[in-house]
């Protein structure tokens, strides 16, 4: 609407949502030229060749007073315009929700998604901000989503009692990676310096049903776990062994998830009939989809050349001595490459929570515990399961002298150091075994007892034994 002011000139007025059409004289004394009350736009004019900018609460997104004739605008009522404008801005868009009136279930849902995602230190510092949060924190609905973050504090060394109780809270609420846990925990880590057998058969029991439940839930390492259980009859007696289940875990690992371990695992039992009707093909393929699948990852490709380099290194080093002649000297020899080897790999490769956490539970030098009389730990340095009867394990068929709980362990063990320790270097010095050595050999076998794996050192399969009985010819032909 126009209004008529001293001196017969028009000025324009425009309230909100109106078109304004600009004067043609200058505005009347006392007024600020055109105010428009559209949010978010600044209007000017021309005055003298110079714009002007719009002041006041229109600059601001806010509707400005309507100044009559004559009406001057003063400081006061500019910074109150201003103010007025600033809260009102903040009151529609940027409004702060109060963390403390969200409701109970609410807050369940946030401490879910901080226990899948937070780290240890970051879920605990916001469970101890008030009572509400700790109970919050500490719900169900929060504890079902606990994940490998905030219980990659739960190592071996820090397994107090409210670490494990937080654990078993988990547990309870249906954690699928604390299932995982607490079942590899009390299944593999036994002390037998403080419990009876029959408690460590209790703890056993427990260990394999959650590991059970943790499969059922979708973890692709209890059915790893469950797997190897099952090859090996861990738990029971040594005509507990189930292959067909094992298998049947690993057919599932691998159809559900595409786990490596779980098509290595089943490529080895289909080329040997363990378990399953044999397919040497279909097992070739899937040994290769697992050998993919480790290129793919820098870190083993990079663990495999350091182990390599390292090894030829100490090699070299030892052929300068040219005064290793005897077993006792090769085979020294042969685990200080290995051990050169292993040292290159870790500084590459990272054990999975809970290997990590079996590892360390009998490492002499963080946990100390000790294992049961007359069994071993698998020689993999990145597993950390443990025989739970003796002679559970079987060895490698060319050496004797390494214990695997499953040909996964052994093919990628064989990778990053047992290949510098077995057969082939002994050989490599000159070693000539003598009936003597032969009688040292066997007793380090064990008497024969435990079964044996393929050795991936020689392709005809033969053993140290058979070659050492063959002539020099034939024994050179089947290497």
């Amino acid at each position: 609407m126009g209004v008529t002011t001293r001196g017969g000139a028009r000025a324009c007025v425009v309230g909100t949502g109106s078109t304004a059409a600009r004067a043609d004289v200058p505005p009347a004394r006392g007024t600020r030229g055109v105010v428009r009350a559209e949010p978010g736009r600044r209007q000017s004019r021309e005055r003298g060749g110079q714009p002007l900018a719009a002041e006041g609460a229109a600059a601001n997104g806010a509707a400005g007073p309507v100044r009559g004739r004559g009406a001057k605008r003063s400081a006061p009522a500019v910074s109150d315009a201003l103010e007025g404008a600033s809260t009102a801005r903040r009151r529609a868009g940027e409004a702060v929700a109060d963390v403390a009136s969200l409701p109970d279930d609410v807050l369940e849902v946030v401490f879910g998604h901080l226990a899948r995602d937070a780290s240890p230190a970051q879920y605990f510092d916001a469970m101890l901000t008030s009572k509400r949060f700790r109970d919050a924190g500490m719900s169900k609905r929060a504890l079902s989503n606990v994940g490998e973050k905030v219980l990659s504090r739960a190592t071996a060394e820090n397994w107090t009692e409210g670490a494990s109780a937080f654990a078993e809270a988990a547990v309870d609420a249906g954690s699928v990676f604390a299932a995982f846990l607490v079942g590899s925990v009390d299944f593999y880590c036994r002390d037998a310096r403080r419990e009876t057998p029959e408690l460590a058969a209790a703890g056993r029991t427990r260990g394999a049903s959650l590991l059970a439940r943790a499969a059922v839930a979708g973890s692709p390492d209890a059915h790893h776990t469950l797997a190897i259980m099952h090859f090996n009859g861990s738990g029971g007696k040594r005509k507990d062994k189930d292959p067909e289940t094992g298998a049947a875990f690993c057919a599932r690992g691998n159809i559900l998830f595409g786990s490596a371990n779980a098509k290595r695992e089943l490529g080895h039992c289909l080329q040997d009939g363990f378990g399953v009707e044999q397919d040497v093909p279909l097992g070739r393929k899937l040994l290769a989809e697992a050998a993919a699948a480790d290129v793919a990852t820098p870190a083993m490709d990079a663990a495999v050349v350091a182990a390599t380099v390292a090894a030829a290194a100490a090699e070299e080093r030892l052929r300068k001595r040219n005064d290793i002649n005897t077993l006792n000297a090769a085979v020294a020899a042969a685990a200080e490459v290995s051990a050169a080897a292993k040292h290159a790999a870790e500084q590459h490769l990272t054990a999975p929570p809970v290997a990590r956490f079996l590892l360390d539970w009998y490492d002499p030098n963080v946990c100390g515990n000790v294992l049961q009389p007359g069994t071993h730990a698998c020689s993999h340095p990145l597993c950390g399961r443990v025989e739970t009867r003796r002679h559970e394990f079987r060895r490698c068929s060319c050496c004797g002298r390494t214990r695997y709980c499953s040909r996964s362990c052994q093919s990628l063990d064989w990778r990053l150091q047992h290949k510098f320790a077995c057969l082939p270097l002994l050989e490599l010095y000159g070693w000539i075994e003598s009936d003597t050595e032969s009688q040292d050999t066997a007793q380090v076998h064990g008497g024969g007892d435990d079964e044996e794996f393929p050795s991936s050192s020689l392709a005809s399969g033969a053993s140290s034994n058979n070659l050492a009985a063959m002539p020099a010819a034939d024994a050179a032909a089947a290497r």
